[in-house]
């Protein structure tokens, strides 16, 4: 057998499910190899402070007496911290697209009015004669 299955049997015996004849070999293993003696070792360690952890933990009366916890509240949206990149970035994008728009030809916003030219004519009479035989409706 390799190591990984020695190491599968030291978990084995390890939590107490492996049954007497495999542990023999087992424990005959651990004298000769050196890795799953580090194995064993760094088991039973990780075992001893898992136990001292548990020591510390608060028992079940002791989790009921503690009070809940605070509920979470909205803040409501004219309290909150407002950053200011995005107005700043807003402003700065709203002044570029009124100084292109300027930019255009026709398009300034403060052009001078244009001059609208009148040109008089002198008036055309157009006058009909009629012969005096026929009347005019």
């Amino acid at each position: 057998m390799e190591c990984m299955d020695y190491q599968r049997l030291i978990n084995r015996l390890h939590d107490g499910e492996l049954p007497s004849e495999d542990s023999g070999r087992v424990f005959l293993h651990l004298s000769a190899c050196a890795e799953c003696r580090d194995f064993y070792s760094g088991l039973r360690i990780l075992d001893s402070a898992m136990n001292r952890l548990a020591d510390h933990l608060p028992s079940e009366d002791e989790l009921r007496s503690t009070p809940p916890p605070i509920a979470f509240q909205p803040r409501h949206w004219w309290n909150r911290q407002v950053s200011l990149r995005l107005p700043v970035l807003a402003l700065l994008l709203c002044a570029i697209a009124v100084s292109l728009f300027m930019l255009i030809p026709g398009t300034s916003l403060f052009r001078s009015p244009e001059s609208i030219y009148v040109t008089r004519l002198p008036a055309v009479v157009i006058e009909a004669s009629a012969a005096p035989s026929q009347p005019i409706h």
